[in-house]
């Protein structure tokens, strides 16, 4: 289950080929070092398939906000924005750089991811009216949401995205509904993942927790248009959560408390199959549009989820 990548080219080409349209953005010198986290990603290689959509997610965040002005509360969301991509940075490395220095970036993590948190929902709690008037209320909301997300705050997490998403009008921008959706079905992709690890939910409720996260990620994959960089990210990250569920009816006993009475492996990589099969081809589908990396992706992670052949 916690295998390493063979090769860290599958995280790679991803990052490149998503985030390199976004350098003409206006960004802080803090997003800068974020963005440049891509570089060290590059020599390194993920431990676990959870990773994936965690680093996905942040990675491109990061590099698609983009906070100026002087006025006092957005100089504050300005100080959260750079508090979430330091931690972010510092995120990356606890779980991807050189392990002696692991403990200490994980600790500068969650103290930037906490401040991130403080500050924005300050904001959201004593400025919002002002935030929605300068379309700032859905960046605010998802720095929100994905540093109690990454501080592993989960209900908080999910009850932020359900507030920001039944946010009526246009205060919420397109592209910040697609990443909340996209947060989700990640977050429930990470519960199941620790549920797995613990051994402690039963197989039928992890099951649905997955499936539950590939609906959301699904939702989000419809607001987002094809050809959109975005849109790779979430097939990508659709497949991670098909890998957990791989696993977990590959060898139920090890992944849960109990398992049904009368499991059927065959009906249950048919069920698997239901939703790998078309998840596959719409992302091979994609993955076309970027040459060489997309068809290493390809290959990739067909040797990790043993597609297309397993649903044929």
């Amino acid at each position: 289950m916690t295998g390493k990548w063979k090769g860290s080219a599958i995280l790679r080409q991803a990052q490149d080929s998503v985030l390199r349209p976004f350098g003409r953005l206006r960004t802080t010198q803090a997003q800068d070092t974020a963005c440049s986290g891509q570089r060290k990603l590059r020599a390194a290689q993920a431990q676990d398939t959870a990773l994936v959509g965690r680093l996905i997610l942040i990675l491109l965040f990061c590099c698609l906000i983009g906070v100026s002005g002087c006025v006092s509360h957005i100089h504050k969301l300005r100080v959260a924005q750079d508090q979430f991509s330091k931690a972010a940075y510092m995120d990356n490395l606890s779980k991807l750089g050189d392990p002696k220095a692991a403990l200490l970036a994980e600790g500068d993590a969650t103290s930037s991811y906490t401040m991130a948190m403080q500050i924005v929902s300050d904001l959201i709690k004593n400025h919002k009216g002002s935030l929605e008037k300068d379309k700032l209320l859905g960046t605010a909301y998802t720095i929100k949401a994905m540093s109690e997300w990454r501080l592993g705050e989960f209900p908080n997490a999910m009850e932020t995205v359900s507030l920001a998403l039944d946010t009526p009008g246009q205060s919420i921008f397109p592209r910040d509904r697609t990443l909340l959706e996209a947060l989700r079905g990640l977050i429930k992709n990470d519960q199941a993942f620790s549920h797995m690890m613990r051994r402690n939910y039963p197989y039928s409720r992890t099951k649905t927790l997955l499936k539950d996260a590939l609906s959301n990620l699904k939702s989000a994959l419809m607001k987002a248009p094809k050809g959109s960089k975005i849109r790779l990210y979430i097939l990508v990250s659709e497949l991670a959560v098909l890998k957990n569920w791989a696993d977990l009816r590959g060898n139920p006993a090890k992944y849960s408390l109990s398992v049904p009475r009368g499991f059927d492996k065959a009906k249950e990589i048919n069920d698997w199959c239901k939703i790998a099969a078309p998840a596959w081809k719409e992302f091979a589908e994609e993955a076309t549009r970027f040459g060489d990396a997309g068809k290493q992706l390809v290959v990739d992670w067909g040797r990790r989820l043993g597609m297309p052949e397993s649903c044929r």
